[in-house]
């Protein structure tokens, strides 16, 4: 079987092709970096740019895999969340390729998404997932791929928003994310002291609004070097995220704990994981760094993971975007 699965929920316009154990056989990530100068993604240049560059770019990830459209049997495009402009580009052209070839068509959860980019791991349940990108912080409890359960989310801000509005606050461009990251390795993360809203492991919701402000009043003391600053927002918003995954591990006996979504690219964020989840006898799974960000392959194996929990799933061409998700039961389809 080969799936072809294609991503387009922001910036990063993503499609590959998959086996159906969920090896790669090809993929290419093409992200708009137009939005730089604006310091943030503009949904109507995104939507634009993904229309210009995704026929070529499942062009090339067919010839790279040796596959024609014919050869292909299911088609999974990502329904949301999302920008909706976006999503529409992909989606639309996966349901037209399938309905052209007459194949099943799979609309993707993107929460869900991201958290199957370790489907084809050995992953012990029940486990604990925390995704953390720079549209959602959210934390999961799972007792296998198909009982996925909400356990809390931010009350505010997502802590990759946060990691791309201090960047701007202090000057440093964007994303913000890698570049305080990057810097974090001149800084001292003890020479300043920050609050931990919401701070409280034993609740799993997450609020960094205040801690934003923080950094702002700190900032503006003209006092504090832009390393420091930003190793000590680093470590304190790492220090958030790990304390409440593990008290969650603990709680609820999990045997692994999975990270997803753009932050789970943070050098301290995977280093604090690593050592406390080794202390603890916990598996740890974090996907590449390349696989953090959005991408197609964690697409396909969400569809993948539909298709082993049903064979004859098909979300049908009336499947449509959605740009928030609210519930408590997490699914790999789209449930609109």
């Amino acid at each position: 079987m080969r799936l072809l699965a294609v991503e387009t929920s922001c910036d990063d316009s993503a499609a590959a092709v998959l086996d159906s154990q969920g090896n790669v056989l090809s993929e290419i990530i093409a992200t708009q970096t137009e939005h730089h100068t604006h310091g943030g993604v503009v949904p109507e240049i995104a939507s634009r740019l993904h229309m210009s560059v995704l026929p070529g770019l499942i062009r090339e990830v067919l010839e790279k895999s040796s596959t024609s459209l014919k050869n292909i049997d299911v088609f999974a495009a990502t329904a949301g969340p999302g920008l909706t402009g976006s999503l529409l580009v992909g989606l639309s052209w996966a349901k037209a390729a399938a309905y052209a070839r007459n194949k099943p068509f799979l609309g993707i959860n993107h929460l869900a998404a991201h958290i199957h980019i370790h489907f084809n791991s050995d992953v012990e349940f029940p486990a604990v997932a925390l995704l953390v990108s720079g549209g959602h912080t959210m934390l999961f409890f799972m007792k296998s791929w198909r009982e996925c359960v909400l356990l809390g989310t931010t009350r505010d801000d997502a802590a990759g928003e946060a990691f791309d509005k201090t960047a701007k606050l202090m000057g440093l461009g964007y994303p913000g994310g890698r570049i305080i990251d990057n810097i974090s390795v001149n800084g001292d993360p003890d020479s300043v002291v920050l609050p931990l809203p919401l701070g409280n492991k034993k609740i799993p919701e997450f609020s960094f609004s205040g801690l934003k402000t923080a950094v702002r009043l700190k900032w503006e003391t003209n006092l504090i070097t832009k390393e420091d600053l930003a190793a000590s927002f680093q470590k304190t918003v790492c220090k958030i995220l790990v304390s409440k995954t593990l008290y969650q591990a603990h709680k609820l006996q999990a045997k692994s704990i999975l990270v997803a979504g753009g932050v789970s690219a943070n050098s301290r964020l995977r280093a604090e994981f690593k050592t406390e989840c080794a202390k603890r006898g916990l598996s740890l799974f974090v996907p590449e760094k390349k696989h953090s960000m959005d991408n197609a392959v964690m697409v396909g194996r969400a569809a993948l993971s539909a298709l082993q929990a049903n064979p004859k799933a098909n979300s049908g061409l009336r499947c449509n975007t959605f740009p928030r998700w609210h519930g408590e039961l997490l699914f790999p389809l789209s449930q609109l």
